[in-house]
């Protein structure tokens, strides 16, 4: 058996009793017509969710084209994208032709003084994903605040792993016009295969637009999102025990000796060994693929070797950790 742990998506919702749910509530759908073109429904209930101002949400096809629609509309010659994180910004740069420089950051109190060249600079897009990817770690609040007060251009920030988190910085968004905060069903929620996420900003709520593509969304996912914002139980359950089974591992991980393990406020975790490229030949060989850091577009080459995983269920946990522990009890043994 194959437990596939490059996957970011949760391993804690059960996927047939999930989409059984899902379609169960559905009913009949009629395929031959629309559903809203803007998504104005589902829209509302994530504001109504999350506690949001009326107005400030917008949905479309998954937090990559939000992310790419806010990109383009706020492009005035610089991004700068902060590193390492999920490949999508660089990648629209380089297909786009836009200037792109990288604000590296290891330590989450590196972030301002990283970003402290492009404060000033009311062309530069900043964008940064909290928690980060593949580090784990979420940046605090009152150093996205400082962020936001301080930089005269838009900042984007992906969250599409703060389900699994203490906090979100969706809370800043109505004292910070500038923050546009990136979410998804994909992860947490168990949509990912239907492509539906939201961007909130107050932004919107005074009038501010986005070039987004009409009827980019299915009515299936729409409905879909729908019913999980409106009966949410299941998801709010696999999300506790992701993150009980997270941090059960972070602190057996803990235990090991040459091996650093990353806070995790996410669903993965982030272990940094210089034993690395063994430890995921043992995994993959007991049916666990995981990622190699340096194998991640854009990572930076002079980081320590590791390996990002996703946080498996029981018995896989512990069948990881058991792993995990064997290779590095050989390593000294040797």
């Amino acid at each position: 058996m194959t437990v596939d742990l490059t996957w970011t998506g949760s391993q804690f919702l059960d996927p047939v009793a999930h989409t059984a749910d899902i379609v169960t509530a559905m009913g009949a759908v009629d395929l031959t017509t629309k559903d809203e073109t803007w998504c104005d429904s589902v829209a509302a209930a994530c504001a109504r969710y999350h506690g949001l101002p009326d107005g400030s949400v917008r949905v479309a096809a998954g937090a990559t084209q939000l992310i790419e629609v806010l990109l383009r509309k706020h492009y005035r010659g610089l991004v700068v994208d902060v590193t390492p994180g999920f490949h999508l910004t660089a990648t629209i740069c380089a297909q786009a032709g836009w200037h792109r420089e990288a604000a590296v950051v290891r330590e989450p109190e590196e972030l301002l003084p990283a970003l402290e060249p492009y404060l000033d600079r009311p062309e530069a897009i900043i964008s940064l994903s909290s928690p980060r990817n593949p580090l784990g770690y979420q940046f605090a609040l009152a150093a996205i605040t400082s962020l936001l007060e301080r930089a005269r251009g838009v900042v984007v920030l992906d969250e599409v792993y703060v389900d699994f988190a203490d906090y979100s910085a969706l809370s800043l968004i109505r004292d910070h016009p500038n923050l546009y905060v990136v979410r998804t069903f994909s992860k947490a929620w168990g949509l990912a295969n239907l492509r539906i996420g939201f961007a909130a900003s107050a932004a919107f709520a005074a009038g501010a637009t986005i070039p987004l593509i009409p009827n980019a969304v299915s009515g299936i996912a729409q409905r879909a999102a729908s019913h999980l914002l409106a009966h949410p139980k299941s998801v709010v359950e696999s999300i506790d025990a992701a993150r009980q089974a997270r941090d059960r591992m972070i602190a057996a991980l803990r235990e090991i000796p040459n091996l650093f393990v990353w806070p995790s406020q996410s669903n993965y975790l982030c272990l940094e060994t210089p034993l690395a490229e063994e430890l995921a030949a043992r995994l993959a060989e007991r049916g666990y693929p995981v990622r190699l850091l340096h194998d991640l577009k854009n990572y930076p080459a002079d980081f320590p070797v590791g390996l990002r995983f996703t946080v498996p269920c029981e018995p896989h946990a512990d069948a990881v950790l058991e792993t995990v522990a064997a290779v590095h009890d050989r390593a000294v043994i040797r």
